[in-house]
């Protein structure tokens, strides 16, 4: 049924401030008058179409006219913070964030004195931080995959095009992947916080400095032999619930296989009880995908999620995990910290993840995103 033009706008038209002032000053009369009732200011106001209020809308104005007039917040010009307490806020952000190094506004927040830390939030770092002109910048953008790629990464967007949220939570039982972490020397600590940080704080002008730029090679071959890795599976649920242990070395298929067989599956029968089947997302990874590997997951009754493209890392939410356990990482771990204990923190790291729970849910959005940008590489 058509709906005429005149009624369309009647249906959309509000009252001004000066009539909903005389809804509050009718409801609200000098002490020793009569409250006016709303069928009688009725006959007084009206709607910026000329109509008449209902009731509701008298009573929401008669309520709330106060509150919309009132002026929230500071008053313009004045801000949370002293010049003073602005003074030690940025040298405490120039002692944690030297030339290149990387540094979120959480850093800075804690980094700083008690009493300020306790006054003012991240929110104020950042605006303080905004004022001087230092903002968050990539110093690196990633390159767009192959036409090919492209293709194979349309096609899964579009086949799973129609997959809510719920759908994913409930179709998918968790996304997995592996993460290769690097313990540095004391003596590869700086070098590492600069040139590793894909972006930071900086001026416009800080950008174009060396100091801020990535280079192609992060080390010589005789420092980068001094360093040492360890990789970590993570996989989380679409309940909430995660798993992380360190990769064993060497790591082939067959030891892949015995992991399914002693950690992946009891980890998910623990997790989803009433169930007897499980379909997980992981990557392209090849040990993934060998026929050891294929074996324990079709005994243990786990697929995994059909028609991933290869080199899509930024489609899975477990990377967001491996993005927020890097610095986490990097602040757990000191000069003096061991191999062996920088191992165990590299798990307790990835196990502080905070929203476990809203992963695998995520994937509907990425998908939709995916869609939206013609299968290019997604903001990681």
């Amino acid at each position: 049924m058509c709906i005429p033009e005149a009624m369309k706008k009647a249906s959309t038209a509000k009252m001004d401030l000066a009539n909903k002032a005389i809804c509050y000053a009718m409801r609200n009369p000098p002490k020793g008058h009569p409250k006016m009732p709303y069928n009688k200011i009725k006959d007084l106001v009206f709607k910026t179409d000329g109509s008449k209020p209902k009731i509701s809308a008298m009573s929401e104005a008669a309520l709330n006219f106060k509150v919309q007039k009132g002026q929230r917040g500071r008053p313009e010009g004045r801000n949370k913070t002293t010049k003073e307490e602005d003074k030690v806020l940025m040298a405490t952000f120039h002692k944690v964030r030297p030339p290149g190094h990387g540094v979120s506004s959480r850093i800075v927040h804690q980094a700083l004195p008690h009493q300020i830390k306790k006054k003012i939030s991240k929110r104020t770092c950042r605006r303080r931080l905004a004022d001087k002109g230092y903002k968050p910048s990539r110093k690196l953008s990633k390159s767009d995959p192959s036409v090919q790629g492209l293709i194979r990464r349309l096609k899964f967007g579009r086949f799973y095009e129609e997959w809510t949220a719920p759908t994913w939570k409930s179709k998918l039982q968790g996304v997995a992947d592996v993460k290769e972490f690097t313990f540095y020397p004391t003596e590869l600590h700086d070098k590492f916080t600069r040139f590793r940080a894909p972006w930071t704080y900086m001026t416009k002008a800080e950008k174009k400095l060396p100091a801020f730029q990535r280079p192609k090679r992060w080390f010589p071959k005789s420092e980068y032999q001094k360093v040492k890795k360890q990789k970590v599976f993570g996989l989380t649920t679409s309940n909430g619930k995660s798993l992380a242990f360190l990769v064993p070395s060497p790591w082939n298929a067959e030891v892949w296989a015995g992991l399914v067989h002693s950690k992946v599956a009891p980890f998910l029968k623990r997790s989803f009880p009433t169930l007897t089947s499980y379909q997980i997302l992981l990557d392209g990874e090849k040990i993934f995908y060998a026929p050891a590997a294929k074996k324990a997951f079709k005994e243990k009754n786990i697929t995994i999620l059909p028609h991933w493209p290869k080199y899509s890392p930024d489609l899975n939410p477990q990377e967001n995990v491996w993005s927020w356990a890097e610095p986490r990482l990097r602040e757990l771990e000191t000069s003096r910290t061991s191999f062996t204990a920088w191992q165990q923190k590299c798990l307790e790291a990835v196990k502080e993840y905070p929203a476990s729970d809203k992963l695998v849910g995520a994937m509907a959005k990425r998908v939709k995103l995916l869609i939206d940008k013609k299968g290019i590489m997604l903001p990681m």
